[in-house]
């Protein structure tokens, strides 16, 4: 959509800038915020364009002569954060004030790092419902002109590749999957159109340029800031700077002492590794691996679970009797405690009682969508081709494979020759089929949700095979939850409804 001057100046009021890719959006209500942000994942249009698009029909009765709060208003608020926030270092006021950010145009690398905020929501571009134009990556300005040409021509490789067989692969599918009587032609066409991203978003780059709404309180954001401006990433730098600066503009004295963290900034340097890097690639695309978990889970989850249960011993002397409890007798405390959950309903708190360490091999793609999971502890390995990758089978049976191949293999040299420049800004150039390690350590709760929501038919077969060998290791490990955990082990050739 082209929008017009005029347009643009109906919605000055409500955005902080016109003209920069990151902005703070201000005087709109919450719905509309979070409408606007809602766009982001389906719409190829940036959010100062939907808004002047929803101002122009009037869809949501905003007219564009509100006023955001009055000056007075906000010196008042300015002078009460500065006596309590600044001078009596009470923190958590700040927690009572959000800030609402647009950011558009990061490289993807970038977006993990902004999404690595427990306290804060986010949504972001969609690989499966967008379809990227070519040559929308990420420059790497700082890198020595020997490494930037060969970085260049990879990614527009990869987004060549990708835009060139992305017609060849819909038309297949629509060959190979008959329409159905009951289907609509929109429906269809959707589906057809949300498979071929699925298949082969692997051959988008890390530097892929994404857009991304942010709600934070901030506090939060203000560590998010400080860890961002601590990053050895050039670009991550300039964003937080960006977004600070916009932020300030809704926040001006609670983020403005925001600055780099230098213990941050020394603590890469005086880490030693343990062993040589290992390069073993798993057998399958995807591979987890529990490396720990706690024995006593059952007597810690009925502990739990029965604690706040009327009058009951200490919890010491409670503690003693679980020990003398049969197995089978604390299964089926367990077990009674789930059997009336209904079909949106969480597992029950005590769950979060007990946890397990887990380690992912997957392609970063899937790890892309299951890092928004915030409720664990993470650890990443940074990004490279030294794992490989999986083509999806489906490919192969489209007589695809072979290009899909060739693009992601001639990645491996550049990214060698980057890595031994700088293995940070190497990320960029590896395409998100290639996989990647992560440690999670995370509560059985946290299982159930990643295991019920991620197994689930419509989401991306990735992280679905993930959320189904997680489920499979931690029943070996804990029998009684095979029953208990909604899970979908089928394979599903189209995610998305009827074809």
């Amino acid at each position: 959509m082209t929008t017009s001057e005029d347009s643009f100046q109906r919605i000055k009021p409500f955005v902080s800038n016109l003209e920069r890719p990151v902005f703070a959006i201000t005087g709109l209500p919450e719905e509309v915020i979070a409408v606007l942000f809602a766009y982001y994942s389906r719409s190829r249009d940036d959010l100062r364009t939907n808004l002047a698009r929803l101002i122009s029909d009037d869809t949501l009765g905003i007219a564009s002569s509100q006023s955001p709060v009055s000056c007075h208003a906000q010196e008042k608020a300015r002078a009460f954060h500065e006596k309590w926030v600044v001078g009596y270092g009470h923190a958590s006021v700040a927690e009572h004030a959000v800030v609402h950010l647009a950011v558009e145009q990061v490289s993807i690398i970038a977006s993990k790092v902004i999404e690595d905020l427990r306290l804060g929501s986010f949504t972001e571009k969609s690989t499966r419902y967008v379809v990227f134009d070519t040559g929308s990556f990420a420059d790497l300005p700082s890198l020595p002109s020997p490494l930037a040409e060969p970085y260049r021509t990879a990614c527009k490789n990869l987004f060549s590749t990708y835009l060139s067989l992305f017609p060849k692969v819909e038309a297949k599918l629509e060959r190979l999957f008959p329409a159905e009587a009951q289907a609509s032609r929109t429906h269809r066409q959707a589906a057809l159109r949300a498979h071929t991203c699925d298949l082969l978003r692997g051959l988008l780059p890390a530097s892929t340029l994404t857009n991304l709404g942010i709600t934070a309180n901030a506090r939060a954001l203000s560590n998010l800031l400080s860890k961002m401006l601590s990053s050895p990433l050039a670009e991550v730098r300039s964003v937080a700077e960006q977004m600070r600066q916009e932020a300030l503009t809704v926040t001006p004295t609670l983020l403005r002492h925001v600055a780099p963290n230098p213990y941050r900034q020394s603590l890469q340097p005086t880490l030693t590794p343990l062993t040589a890097p290992s390069t073993q690639i798993a057998d399958s695309p995807v591979a987890v691996r529990i490396l720990r978990h706690d024995a006593d889970a059952l007597q810690r989850i009925v502990l739990a679970l029965d604690y706040d249960q009327g009058a009951q011993p200490h919890a010491g002397r409670r503690w003693e009797m679980l020990q003398a409890k049969e197995v089978s007798a604390l299964e089926s405390m367990v077990k009674r405690a789930l059997a009336h959950r209904g079909p949106h309903d969480p597992a029950p708190r005590a769950m979060e009682s007990t946890s397990i360490t887990v380690e992912l091999e997957l392609d970063y793609g899937a790890y892309r969508d299951l890092q928004r999971h915030r409720m664990l502890t993470p650890s990443t390995q940074l990004l490279g081709c030294s794992l490989g990758y999986t083509p999806p089978e489906e490919l192969s049976a489209l007589a695809i494979g072979d290009d899909y191949a060739r693009a992601l293999d001639a990645v491996q040299i550049p990214w060698q020759r980057l890595a031994q420049h700088d293995p940070f800004q190497a990320q960029y150039v590896v395409p998100l089929a290639y996989r990647t390690r992560v440690l999670w350590t995370l509560n059985l709760r946290e299982v159930f949700h990643v295991v019920e929501l991620r197994s689930a038919r419509q989401g991306h077969t990735s992280y679905r095979r993930v959320a189904q060998a997680l489920y499979r290791e931690i029943c070996n490990i804990f029998p009684w939850l095979t029953e208990l955990m909604r899970v979908d082990m089928q394979e599903h050739s189209l995610a998305r409804g009827t074809m």
